[in-house]
């Protein structure tokens, strides 16, 4: 009975090593998950970085030389923020799976499928976007057929946009895991949303496509991600255990 005593030890260490082992990794994986909803601000720090890299292309309908010139003189400038707008739309949809995490439900599922559909007319925008600048000198008549059409890939992401805000206000104020005044404030963002939607109508313009409307509200989804992406870390580490 004695020989087998240092085996029965030994397979006892190798356990308590496999636990411990097992322990670490398991905190690791849950400090990882307290900072994922950083994802939303690194998504709003790109996309908005878009914004300083370049001016807002031109509005749908406006004249072929405007549209030329604007893409001539902004070349590299706009592959970079073609990049950047990429990037950002992928690092919202991670967001939004970790907003879905926190919240659970149908809501949060619904918000987490609509910034699907968003980061996929947004890449289909980017790649109409990125088609104009790859050209030095884009022909005059296909740079304004892509500009609009890239305007308007813009634009329709009001429609998941507001999809996103809206069940997102739905599942923080049913759930009440966030504070309440972080679901009115999507409520509000979403609103605002549906008044893009003037630019469908009006003339080339301001209140066109791609004009004041349309950044307004893409300006609004910005702040409300970036505002609880923040509240999300803050919370999640004031839960968090001491040392873990």
């Amino acid at each position: 009975m004695e020989r087998t005593r240092p085996a029965t030890r030994s397979n006892d260490e190798g356990l308590i090593r496999r636990a411990h082992g097992r322990a670490v990794s398991s905190a690791h994986v849950n400090r990882l998950k307290r900072w994922l909803p950083l994802s939303g601000v690194l998504a709003v720090i790109a996309v908005g970085s878009t914004s300083q890299i370049a001016p807002p292309p031109p509005v749908a309908g406006a004249p072929a030389d405007e549209v030329v010139a604007y893409f001539t003189v902004h070349h590299v400038g706009l592959e970079i923020e073609s990049v950047n707008l990429s990037i950002g739309i992928v690092l919202l949809l991670v967001f939004a799976a970790t907003l879905h995490e926190r919240l659970g439900g149908i809501a949060s599922l619904t918000a987490m499928a609509a910034v699907a559909v968003m980061a996929a007319c947004t890449l289909v925008e980017v790649a109409a976007f990125q088609t104009l600048v790859y050209r030095p000198n884009p022909d005059p008549a296909r740079a304004t057929l892509l500009n609009d059409f890239q305007d308007f890939g813009f634009q329709i992401t009001t429609f998941p946009a507001l999809l996103f805000l809206a069940a997102s206000s739905y599942a923080i104020l049913a759930t009440s895991v966030l504070p309440r005044l972080l679901g009115q404030a999507a409520a509000v963002a979403a609103g605002l949303q549906i008044v893009a939607w003037v630019s469908f109508f009006a003339p080339t313009g301001q209140l066109a496509a791609g004009g004041i409307p349309s950044i307004i509200a893409f300006a609004a989804l910005l702040a409300w991600t970036a505002a609880c992406s923040i509240t999300m870390i803050v919370r999640a580490n004031r839960q968090a255990p001491v040392g873990g």
